[in-house]
């Protein structure tokens, strides 16, 4: 994700909790700083203590990727998991900077530190530092060049996970030999403390979130497929299901006492499952809930119904294409929900996307049809041809539930088709503004690109940017 595309993700969500977030992620990394600024030893010089500062924050780092890529809700909940992935990205290019910034510094301060590259007559506490360094570039070069390299998301998965975790043990084991900085108690103390918080989240991810979820399985109701997307719909394995795709339900909040049917279902052993619309989850399937390899989709279907939950997904990668295999009554874990591109809770709505980015935009538009919401809404989508629009079922069922203009543009359409030509970019969005209701909040979901340059054309036009919206599903 570029950081163009975080700054206006940040732009467009609370600056306070986006700021009160960056705070604490700012103290926790410069948390070890006393360590190399305290009682320093003044014959090493400052360019050298300066080195050791930069190591030791860069570590800190590091040490908090985990934290951001743990899924966790106080972390991912005030500013949305898009965004932190994004600044886990941003920050593993500066923490990876940092880190090489150490022994770069101490090379051109005094030549004989180059003698510790040498693996065979090194000490210990160098062969960790090399180690640690070999270690990072590989993780790095893999996260960058995945596609490239055509390495399967799940194999990338368990590898990042494995060589994180080595980078950062090495690292610690340096610091911990070179002991100039661990003598104290208090410096003792520090890195136990931070040690046990890092083992403590790598618990709770790792073993006691998996077995939450080993003991609350989802079950495969249905698998549909249209247009090269596959819909799957699954529920609890301990709830029964009482409605159909597709078929108007009663709102939840008409029933005696607030109870809908989410809360009448039979067999209520767990705590519903609830989201907002537009959020997805994280899903395995068949395997152990235990399993590395989580993948993320959002949700398609309506949020006041959360006794069952849909994902249309398209083909794409292994996961995607294990889906064909799937069979009614299989079993599924969920980890979620999350994602800060929810549904606006006023005024007039926009919806734009393109193929399977139409998935969170079903969600809400199902969720306003439930909720017999009246309010204006549109929706653009675009695809290649009449073959490939996704959910084209149900946004002809949405429009007589809802104040809704379905208008779709393809790109190669055949000759009968009577409808809009092209794609949806800057100058399709220039064209429609004018008709557009006033106060309309903009929801978009697609490729990085389309995102791009749609968000653009709208600021250009002089829609205010708390009015923009953005979902980048392609954020993994």
């Amino acid at each position: 994700m570029r950081a163009s595309a975080v700054r206006g993700m940040v732009e467009r969500r609370s600056r306070g909790a986006f700021a009160l977030w960056v705070a604490l992620y700012t103290l926790l990394a410069v948390l070890p700083l006393p360590l190399a600024l305290i009682s320093l030893d003044p014959g090493r010089g400052f360019w050298i203590n300066l080195s050791i500062a930069f190591g030791f924050v860069g570590l800190a780092m590091f040490g908090l990727q985990f934290v951001m890529v743990a899924r966790t809700f106080v972390v991912v909940h005030p500013v949305g998991m898009d965004l932190v992935l994004g600044f886990h990205r941003q920050m593993a290019y500066l923490a990876t900077l940092l880190v090489f910034a150490h022994p770069i510094i101490l090379f051109l301060v005094d030549s004989r530190f180059l003698g510790l590259l040498d693996v065979f007559t090194s000490p210990l506490r160098a062969k960790f530092a090399v180690s640690s360094c070999v270690l990072l570039l590989v993780l790095i070069g893999l996260s960058v060049f995945r596609q490239r390299l055509r390495i399967r998301y799940e194999t990338w998965q368990i590898t990042h996970a494995v060589i994180a975790v080595a980078v950062v043990i090495t690292a610690l084991l340096h610091v911990l030999l070179v002991g100039y900085y661990v003598r104290e108690w208090w410096e003792q103390l520090l890195w136990i403390v931070l040690s046990v918080a890092f083992i403590g989240l790598g618990v709770w991810v790792r073993l006691l979130k998996p077995a939450l979820r080993q003991r609350r399985p989802w079950v495969v109701e249905s698998i549909e497929r249209e247009a090269g997307v596959t819909t799957i719909t699954i529920h609890p394995r301990d709830r029964v299901p009482e409605f159909a795709p597709g078929v108007p339900h009663e709102h939840p909040h008409d029933h005696e006492g607030g109870r809908g049917p989410a809360d009448m279902a039979s067999g209520l052993a767990t705590r519903p499952f609830r989201f907002e619309p537009g959020q997805f989850a994280w899903l395995q399937a068949r395997r152990s809930a235990f399993a590395l390899t989580y993948h993320p989709f959002s949700i398609s279907s309506s949020a006041e119904h959360p006794e069952r939950i849909s994902f249309a997904i398209k083909e794409h990668d292994h996961f995607s294409r294990d889906i064909a295999d799937l069979q009614p009554g299989d079993r599924m874990f969920v980890d979620g929900p999350f994602g800060a591109f929810v549904l606006p809770p006023t005024g007039p709505l926009v919806l734009i996307g393109a193929g399977v980015g139409v998935t969170p935009l079903l969600s809400m538009l199902e969720t306003l049809a439930d909720r017999r919401d009246t309010r204006r809404c549109e929706i653009w989508l675009g695809n290649r041809d009449e073959a490939s629009i996704p959910g084209r079922a149900e946004l002809d069922m949405l429009t007589t539930r809802l104040d809704l203009e379905v208008v779709h543009v393809l790109s190669r359409p055949t000759d009968a088709w009577a409808g809009a030509r092209g794609h949806v970019d800057a100058a399709f969005v220039t064209s429609r503004l004018p008709q557009v209701a006033s106060g309309s909040t903009f929801c978009i979901c697609g490729p990085d690109v389309m995102m791009d340059d749609i968000e653009a054309a709208l600021s250009a036009a002089g829609v205010h940017r708390d009015a923009i919206r953005s979902e980048r599903f392609g954020m993994v």
